[in-house]
């Protein structure tokens, strides 16, 4: 990791991450679905696996207990599914806000015509420092939640 954090470093690592976070759900699935169905549902997009879960877990011997951890897992990961978006479809946009001091933040195209509208969402580089922390602490819990990594062994 380099020793600076930076805006490209920091979203760089989110998008890594988000990415950890696919695979872990992946594996999931992989884990825990027949073959069959497993290969119509690895190249759907993030949040139709997630509905999979969702569904996976709604049956009747399913653990209540681990049906309600995953529940409280799904806020965050919308969350952090929204922002991943955000920043993908983004673009870095520096502006001064009020107070005139400078601000770099990562808008959608819509919201770039200088109007800084009170519902257009700016995610500001602490927004992102918070939300890449967030989601690491998503990934252990998710890995805690799901019994980790699916092995390959020969």
């Amino acid at each position: 990791m380099p020793d600076r954090v930076s805006v490209a470093s920091t979203i760089g690592l989110f998008i890594l991450n988000f990415g950890t976070l696919d695979l872990l759900v992946q594996d999931y699935l992989e884990n825990n679905l027949p073959s069959r169905e497993f290969v119509r549902f690895k190249d759907r997009h993030f949040q139709e696996r997630i509905e999979r879960i969702r569904s996976h877990i709604q049956q009747p011997e399913f653990d209540p207990k681990k049906r309600a951890e995953f529940e409280r897992l799904l806020s965050r990961i919308e969350s952090i599914r929204q922002l991943r978006n955000h920043i993908a479809h983004g673009l870095l946009r520096a502006s001064m806000n009020e107070d005139k001091e400078w601000s770099l933040t990562i808008s959608l195209p819509r919201d770039v015509d200088g109007s800084n509208k009170p519902e257009a969402r700016h995610v500001s580089f602490v927004e992102l420092l918070n939300a890449s922390k967030d989601l690491t602490n998503l990934i252990e819990d998710f890995k805690s939640w799901s019994g980790g990594w699916v092995t390959d062994s020969t």
